[in-house]
């Protein structure tokens, strides 16, 4: 024997360590199911992705059906109907985002959180008030890639910060730690 691990990293496929990172992430996750679970976050999850987000859409569509949620996967054309479905809604992508995404989160976000998403590797989610007051939560990055932290990061942290918006009767303030890579 060597001493060397029987399977490493370096020579898994990138499939095999998205896979990895899935399941520690739904580990992770699981331990804030009961939280969950006795919350105000009962209805379902819209997710309005387009083609570039589309596996970090599924990937949190994954994750938050194994949390009890029913989600659906909207395109940016079909926006209206996904704030119609969701009890919340997350958007993928930022401002300069394409396919409609873009015009979508434009719409939502302030001219500073647009100044964040220039930064290199920026990544971050938004927690606003869309159309009739629902929530509606632009989950953005510099690039794709950064969308995905930033889908993981809301995963862990911000689904307790929707509810909250949730169960208050008034405005809430979000106030938001140090964002991922920046």
């Amino acid at each position: 024997m060597t001493g060397k691990p029987l399977i490493g990293l370096s020579s898994l496929s990138s499939t095999m360590r998205n896979l990895f990172a899935l399941m520690a992430l739904a580990i992770l996750l699981s331990q804030s199911l009961a939280l969950i679970q006795a919350s105000s976050l009962t209805g379902p999850v819209a997710i309005v992705s387009n083609s570039i987000d589309m596996p970090t859409a599924e990937s949190m569509k994954s994750v938050l059906e194994a949390m009890g949620f029913e989600v659906r996967i909207f395109s940016p054309q079909e926006y209206s109907e996904a704030l119609e479905y969701g009890q919340f809604v997350i958007v993928l992508g930022g401002h300069k985002a394409p396919e409609g995404i873009g015009q979508i989160s434009s719409s939502l976000l302030s001219p500073e959180e647009k100044s964040r998403l220039e930064r290199k590797n920026y990544a971050y989610y938004f927690i606003k008030r869309g159309p009739g007051r629902k929530p509606v939560v632009v989950v953005a990055g510099n690039d794709r890639y950064g969308t995905y932290r930033a889908a993981n990061t809301f995963l862990l942290k911000g689904l307790k910060q929707v509810d909250a918006l949730l169960s208050s009767p008034s405005p809430v303030v979000v106030i938001m730690g140090t964002p991922a890579g920046g």
